[in-house]
């Protein structure tokens, strides 16, 4: 499989699951239980995106060895 994101897209996405984890740090009282999962399905997103990059351009870097 052949990620279809940028090695520009997988940084900005992974930048934004830091933000929003941080966010959740900060203000862990002030969110309903609907925007967790609302939030988690998001991280689940952002963060998948970043490690399928990252797991196909390792395995791309060790073929070329």
């Amino acid at each position: 499989m052949i990620s279809e994101i940028t090695l520009e897209q997988a940084a900005e996405r992974a930048q934004q699951a830091e933000i929003i984890c941080r966010l959740i740090e900060d203000f862990p009282h002030h969110l309903e239980d609907s925007e967790i999962s609302a939030i988690a399905t998001l991280l689940k997103r952002l963060s998948g995106d970043v490690a399928v990059w990252l797991i196909e351009e390792q395995a791309r870097q060790e073929a070329q060895v």
